[in-house]
């Protein structure tokens, strides 16, 4: 720590690195079930992760998790109406029919959580029959987590399995401005792709739900998802082939243009890391889809080492090189970095995030993104992931939140990036047996 923190001079003064932690030297085994087993990581006050472990068919595997997770997913259904109600007034009506824009526009105190709850039925049916030709079969999923959670809750599963449904629509009503980018070559000491992906989402309850799961699919690679109990899709994704990073595509007039009438995007990130190999395959699978909203999608490999960023909309899909990405962003290129800030783009702040890059060029690791990157920047409330394919582990933090659903005190200190990280090993993670 010292010899880095003396190598990076008055750059690591501006930021108190943050501490990383050695995950595998902290899990303790919680549950196991048929197909599934659970892990919890405590560190300190607010850190509070479970790492599930789920094996078999989509069927079998949601089964696993719902039986594993079944109060974790209760719990989290039921923190959602209070969001709703806080929420309801920040939902770009103007993507929705006139007859739910009135429902919405017309709701007030109590009625507000129905009212949210129509408009995420409303695009589950638009979006419903692009779920079920999709390969990873994530609404066979969802039939099993409500099946395994109402084994434990002893609640009707036919009901549950539409509430899980419905709220697995969320990120698709629910805009998230977000940080990613790709480093490699010149950029970081070994010449390997350091990747990061930073979510910021604002405040709610979500960051007290965190979870890291770990699929083991029949006839499939192994892979994971940052997430929440009772998602199947994917809005934070590894394998050990591809990792993803996601940004929703926001104009300064605050839209998002797209429609309803295709697979979500959590789960094109889902179906691209289960079986995507390379990068060139992840980008051919997104050009191949009927694509919803508006997003920026990254990708890197384990097998180049680099990392392409996404155009995804409607109209059509763009790839972005470190040549070429100034064209979406108004930055100054810079060698082996593909960056995009947490602004709408082009985005109006030219200076920070080109200047941390830029002055730690040639210097980036996993271990120092972690430590000082997403604080600079100050992105990633709600969860921050970073990847690195060469030495094959993954750095992840988790933000927290008090009880009226902010992120601390002073809306600060609970964020992700200024949080202690948990160095994981993708080897160990999938290689785990049942």
């Amino acid at each position: 720590m010292q010899a880095l923190s003396l190598l990076l001079g008055v750059a690591a003064a501006a930021v108190t690195p943050n501490e990383i932690l050695d995950a595998s030297s902290m899990m303790k085994l919680g549950n196991t079930t048929e197909n599934g087993k659970v892990y919890t990581i405590e560190h300190g006050d607010h850190l509070k992760l479970k790492v599930l472990h789920v094996w078999g068919s989509p069927e079998e595997m949601g089964k696993a998790h719902g039986r594993l997770l079944a109060h974790d997913i209760n719990s989290f259904f039921n923190s959602l109406p209070a969001f709703f109600k806080s929420y309801a007034t920040q939902i770009p009506l103007g993507d929705l029919p006139k007859w739910l824009q009135t429902l919405i526009e017309n709701a007030a105190g109590d009625v507000l959580p129905g009212a949210v709850n129509e408009a995420l039925k409303y695009v589950l049916w638009r979006e419903r029959k692009f779920m079920e030709e999709s390969q990873s079969k994530t609404l066979d999923e969802m039939k099993g987590m409500a099946e395994g959670a109402c084994e434990v809750l002893g609640c009707d599963a036919t009901s549950f399995t539409e509430h899980i449904e419905t709220v697995n629509m969320l990120p698709e009503l629910i805009r998230m401005s977000c940080t990613m980018f790709g480093a490699w070559g010149s950029a970081t000491t070994t010449g390997n792709l350091t990747q990061l992906r930073a979510l910021d989402f604002g405040s709610g309850p979500f960051a007290n739900y965190s979870v890291m799961t770990v699929y083991h699919p029949t006839g499939g690679e192994p892979f994971a998802t940052i997430g929440f109990p009772g998602f199947a899709g994917a809005v934070t994704a590894f394998s050990g082939r591809v990792a993803l990073s996601e940004k929703v595509w926001m104009l300064y007039d605050g839209h998002n243009k797209g429609h309803y009438d295709g697979l979500p995007v959590t789960g094109v990130i889902r179906d691209m890391v289960q079986f995507a190999n390379t990068k060139e395959e992840a980008v051919a699978f997104a050009k191949n889809h009927t694509r919803t909203w508006a997003v920026f999608l990254g990708v890197g490999d384990a097998a180049s080492q680099e990392f392409t960023a996404m155009a995804y909309r409607e109209a059509d899909l763009n790839a972005y090189s470190p040549g070429n990405i100034s064209q979406i962003t108004g930055f100054k290129p810079l060698e082996d970095v593909v960056m995009i800030d947490k602004h709408p783009q082009p985005t109006h702040d030219n200076l920070t995030m080109p200047e941390t890059m830029a002055k730690y060029h040639g210097k980036i690791t996993g271990e120092l993104t972690a430590q000082y990157i997403p604080a600079t920047l100050d992105t990633g409330d709600l969860h921050v992931a970073i990847y690195d394919f060469g030495l094959r582990k993954v750095w992840a933090s988790f933000g927290w939140v008090d009880s009226e659903g902010n992120y601390g005190p002073d809306g600060l200190v609970g964020k992700a990036c200024n949080q202690p990280f948990l160095e994981f090993s993708m080897d160990a993670l999938f290689n785990e047996k049942l």
